[in-house]
């Protein structure tokens, strides 16, 4: 999509909270983009008798809202929510809009486990672990007759939010099972990274030996890690360490421990994103 698109209704004073993306909006704009990014994660429960007042209250868009009221009264389909939303906006060229309603025809054929699935392996992808967890153990209390292979990929998929949490151990248990229960090399990879982190160096050698299964991988592990490492040498944030060291170095000392509070306190607030 290129060039410019002239705004609809007006910015709302109170954002609109969307709970299955995890975002909050402010514009009928934003809400187009959300719907476009994520119609794969959209049915007809999206779109809720607050959202549809929401836009007639905050953005100012009566007609609109009255259009979508009636529609939602009438149980219509999530495919026609989009279009008419779409077409009031003129947010999309045409094909796109169509091409968003297709994918939200088809959704239509996936059952509340599917779509649940999906919504969880895309909030763990944006950073929202929380919301993504919450997905998961829906799926664990209410999914019947779960096989083997989706057990596995709800079980890895824990192992990296956990590992992105830095809680190793518990990371390391999930991967572990999921190999179990998938046998995909990833998870055991995982596995033995869960190891590395939480081993002294000896104790992870005797690991690797110990198990047959464990070193032809560990050497792929290593090859990653050295991969990793040379990616982490080359990013922004080494880079600006790097710099910070000049301060050490010429011993200005209050610049540098400025700047060490600045990053330290970066990475707090990632974090606390992370886990809220």
């Amino acid at each position: 999509m290129s060039g410019i698109i002239l705004c609809v209704g007006q910015y709302a004073k109170r954002p609109y909270y969307l709970e299955k993306i995890g975002r909050r909006i402010y514009s009928i704009e934003e809400l187009c983009y959300c719907i476009a990014q994520n119609a794969f994660m959209i049915d007809t429960d999206f779109f809720e008798m607050d959202m549809v007042d929401w836009i007639g209250n905050e953005l100012g868009l009566v007609k609109l809202s009255d259009e979508l009221r009636t529609m939602l009264i009438h149980n219509c389909s999530a495919a026609s929510f989009v279009g008419m939303i779409m077409d009031y906006v003129g947010y999309l060229p045409k094909d796109e809009v169509q091409r968003i309603e297709d994918v939200l025809r088809g959704n239509a054929d996936m059952d509340i486990y599917e779509k649940r699935m999906s919504r969880a392996e895309y909030l763990m992808k944006e950073g929202h672990l929380q919301q993504a967890f919450d997905e998961y153990e829906y799926l664990w209390r209410h999914m019947p007759e779960m096989d083997k292979n989706v057990k596995a990929k709800i079980e890895h998929n824990e192992a990296v939010m956990y590992a992105h949490l830095f809680m190793y151990e518990r990371a390391g248990e999930l991967f572990y099972r999921a190999w179990e229960d998938g046998g995909d090399d990833e998870s055991y990879l995982g596995f033995l990274a869960s190891k590395r982190m939480t081993l002294d160096e000896r104790e992870y050698v005797t690991f690797v030996s110990e198990h047959k299964e464990a070193h032809a991988l560990s050497l792929k592990l290593e090859q990653r890690m050295d991969e990793a490492s040379d990616l982490y040498d080359a990013s922004g944030a080494n880079i600006k360490l790097r710099s910070i060291e000049l301060y050490r170095s010429g011993s200005k000392m209050s610049e540098y421990y400025e700047e060490i509070d600045k990053i330290t306190e970066d990475m707090k607030a990632e974090y606390r994103d992370l886990v809220k």
